[in-house]
């Protein structure tokens, strides 16, 4: 082979080499930039709920532990019945009334983010069966509040109400309490303020420990697939 035919061999393989590692270049960068978009999909769809079910779980511990210290949580015993509600003043809501009304709340923004999750799921990039995981611990929880009287579509009707469109955000606590100062809006939320004070009484322990362990086994599923650590622990170790 002579001079000129080794250096065209030398010039195409080389070619080719080059040619392969741009190809090899650009398909990782494309696999990686759609890793790191289904990441940020699933985080900004997942993290609210995710956030949500440990607030929630860390209220009603509150209301467990207490109960099984001092057979009740006496904050929260500030109402015989829910449409006592209506004569309350602004400063009942924003003293007297906290413990119970702002843990009412707090499940309903979970019930809200669940609804708003539910929805999204087909939005989401989750490997394997994860959709199905998460859809099934989802309705686990449903189904603890709906043992607590709490029905399942009541409990999505609270979830939409807490949802402000169409800015799409979550009504804040204060928002929250006037909408519980319209007797014809705060009647959806009565079963969930009647379980509330039930388990403040020291009743239903049974289904709030339900409640609790639906809320944990949903928090660590959302704790798997986001990367996070432990969001539970991470809420305790925040009072202290």
């Amino acid at each position: 082979m002579n001079t000129l035919s080794v250096a065209l061999v030398s010039a195409l393989t080389t070619g080719a080499i080059s040619l392969g590692l741009v190809w090899l270049t650009s398909h990782q960068q494309r696999r990686d930039n759609k890793r790191a978009q289904r990441e940020t999909q699933n985080v900004s769809h997942l993290n609210p709920l995710r956030w949500h079910a440990a607030e929630a779980h860390h209220r009603l511990s509150l209301y467990a532990t207490s109960v099984d210290r001092h057979g009740c949580y006496r904050p929260a015993q500030v109402l015989n019945e829910p449409r006592e509600i209506d004569d309350k003043s602004a400063s009942w809501f924003a003293g007297t009334g906290v413990p119970l009304i702002s843990s009412v709340w707090m499940t309903s923004c979970l019930f809200a983010q669940m609804t708003r999750t539910r929805h999204d799921i087909p939005f989401l990039r989750l490997p394997g069966k994860d959709d199905t995981r998460l859809s099934a611990l989802m309705l686990k929880v449903h189904v603890a509040f709906a043992a607590c009287d709490v029905y399942y579509a009541t409990q999505s009707s609270i979830g939409v109400d807490v949802i402000l469109e169409p800015e799409g955000r979550l009504r804040s606590y204060r928002e929250f309490c006037e909408l519980l100062s319209q007797p014809d809006r705060r009647v959806w939320a009565d079963p969930l303020i009647w379980f509330h004070l039930a388990v403040a009484n020291g009743e239903r322990r049974q289904n709030l420990q339900r409640a609790l362990d639906a809320l944990q086994e949903l928090s660590g599923f959302l704790d798997d697939i986001l990367a996070g650590g432990a969001s539970l622990q991470a809420r305790w170790d925040a009072e202290l």
